[in-house]
């Protein structure tokens, strides 16, 4: 309990420190400052603004090991951090996605764990790499396929986090896809209870011209079927409400196509 109430007093002074730091700054002349300068300045700023959020993904992953969004008077974490700070539950969601990566996790029996992406955060704390380099990297390490072993997951990250150290988010998510492209370059092998579990359709909201988009995706047997009944009766000719005797069977004249 006192390293707790120790370390908690350490980080409310270090916390009192930037925001005086900031204040000072942000009353800090600049009409006289030359480009070099103010370069240099922008440059300290913008690695501190990549450095905060690795802060804020520690405080995020500890509160909740410490307690619980109905405890903090919410439904859930999204609501807890909209609310608080007044952002909207998709930022909240990203948040906290982030922290879930980012963070120190904590095992069954109280162990704390690395990240999720040791090296991105490691590199983010440092301030190298900036948000967009973090979300680049962490889709990319989602697409890897299932085969890939620990170590060769970890060396794909970690290359992608050297390149991100040096270069914009554009190059590291063009790497990452060739890279992903050479360890599975025949894509993933067709398999039935995956089709099975992706299959649907889905309906968008009623537009204003009151017509209603629809999505989907269908299986290898749905679509042989559908695409043999598009053949016949979607045809140039076929079942044209226009007509005044559409052509429902057979073949349609040279007039109705």
């Amino acid at each position: 309990m006192y390293v707790r109430v120790m370390s908690g007093v350490v980080l409310s002074e270090a916390v009192a420190a930037v925001r005086a730091a900031v204040d000072e700054a942000a009353g800090a002349g600049v009409d006289l400052l030359g480009r070099a300068d103010l370069v240099d300045a922008l440059d300290e700023l913008e690695t501190v603004w990549c450095q905060l959020p690795a802060l804020r993904h520690r405080l995020l992953a500890r509160l909740q090991v410490e307690t619980t969004a109905k405890e903090m008077g919410a439904k859930s974490w999204n609501q807890v951090l909209a609310v608080r700070w007044r952002i909207s539950t998709a930022e909240a969601g990203r948040r906290l996605g982030e922290a879930a990566l980012l963070g120190p996790r904590q095992s069954l029996v109280g162990q704390t764990l690395p990240p999720v992406l040791p090296a991105t955060a490691a590199a983010q704390a440092q301030g190298v790499i900036n948000a967009e380099h973090v979300v680049v990297i962490a889709k990319a390490v989602a697409k890897l396929p299932g085969f890939v072993d620990a170590a060769t997951r970890e060396e794909f990250e970690t290359d992608l986090v050297r390149l991100a150290a040096g270069t914009g988010p554009k190059d590291v998510s063009d790497a990452a896809e060739l890279a992903l492209f050479l360890l599975d370059q025949d894509g993933p092998e067709p398999d039935d209870t995956e089709r099975a579990r992706r299959r649907g359709l889905t309906k968008g909201k009623q537009r204003g011209d009151a017509m209603t988009p629809i999505s989907g995706e269908l299986t290898p047997e749905a679509w042989a079927l559908l695409e043999a009944i598009f053949a016949k009766y979607a045809a140039p000719g076929m079942c044209n409400p226009d007509d005044p005797e559409p052509c429902v069977s057979g073949t349609p004249s040279q007039a109705q196509i």
